[in-house]
């Protein structure tokens, strides 16, 4: 049974010193005439169709066109090209630690498919991911043009692998590994498993009530990963700390490892995550 794991790109397999964001605040500047200020918080964990909308809001106080979503894409893309050959350049720019060897560890794994999961439109991801070696591990992905909402994103690219592979993944199959509170909801919504990286972008907090199955800094730790992911065991058991419980007694109810109980949700007419007190989480 074929497993497909769908990485995040920013915080959790490099960190290119922010060079997404400068860039989206320079192709706004340039197109028209006023500086957004905004905090990192506001962007990351979304997708860049929702994060090109609300920047351009900050300026325009108005919902863009789709021609002007476009202006801002080729922009931003233009730039963002500048801004990582600074960051390459002044050593900024990062590989989350442990990630090149745990990718190579998977892609020997005859029943791993390996996707990225992200918010950058696919263009941006190609154009971060190069500097790094990790590009060609990557054979599907979901990317921010397939949907406004990471949920979105991620079905299609679960959509894409299906087709790719002429195989089904069954929400089980699936596991999403990310580094904010956005990417542990958006895959709970889907009902797939989730990871958090704690090194990344996310807020602590807000990563923690999310609840991932497993929360870790890095990727170092490959044991670890091996164990969530069902592909070794540890008769030892793993070290203590490491798994999330549900944040509420009442997620518990609706949460288990592989997901959502679709009927008692229906039956209390929950259809999200955030819908539930303890998963309000902005």
């Amino acid at each position: 049974m074929k497993k497909l794991i769908l990485f995040d790109l920013d915080g959790t397999l490099v960190n290119t010193g922010s060079t997404g964001r400068k860039a989206l605040t320079k192709a706004i500047t340039k197109l028209y005439g006023k500086t957004p200020v905004f905090d990192h918080s506001l962007i990351s964990g979304r997708t860049d169709t929702e994060n090109f909308e609300l920047v351009y809001q900050l300026v325009k106080d108005k919902k863009p066109t789709k021609n002007e979503i476009k202006k801002i894409s080729d922009t931003y893309l233009d730039l963002l090209q500048v801004e990582l050959k600074k960051s390459c350049k002044n050593k900024t720019y990062e590989l989350v630690p442990g990630i090149k060897k745990f990718l190579a560890k998977l892609a020997t794994e005859k029943d791993i498919v390996l996707g990225l999961g992200t918010g950058n439109i696919e263009q941006g991801a190609i154009l971060k991911l190069e500097p790094s070696g990790l590009l060609n591990y990557f054979t599907v992905g979901g990317y921010g043009e397939d949907g406004r909402t990471r949920e979105k994103m991620l079905q299609t690219a679960v959509k894409r692998a299906e087709k790719k592979y002429k195989t089904t993944f069954a929400p089980e199959q699936v596991y999403i590994i990310g580094d904010t509170h956005r990417d542990i909801l958006a895959a709970k919504n889907c009902g797939y498993h989730s990871a958090a990286i704690t090194s990344g972008f996310g807020d602590p907090i807000k990563l923690q009530r999310a609840a991932a199955e497993l929360q870790v800094k890095n990727f170092n730790d490959i044991k670890t990963f091996y164990v969530w992911l069902g592909l070794s065991t540890d008769p030892k058991g793993v070290k203590r700390g490491i798994y999330i419980s549900p944040a509420s007694a009442i997620e518990h109810v609706f949460f288990s490892r592989t997901g959502i109980d679709e009927d008692r949700l229906k039956m209390l007419k929950i259809k999200k995550y955030e819908d539930l007190p303890s998963g309000t989480i902005m």
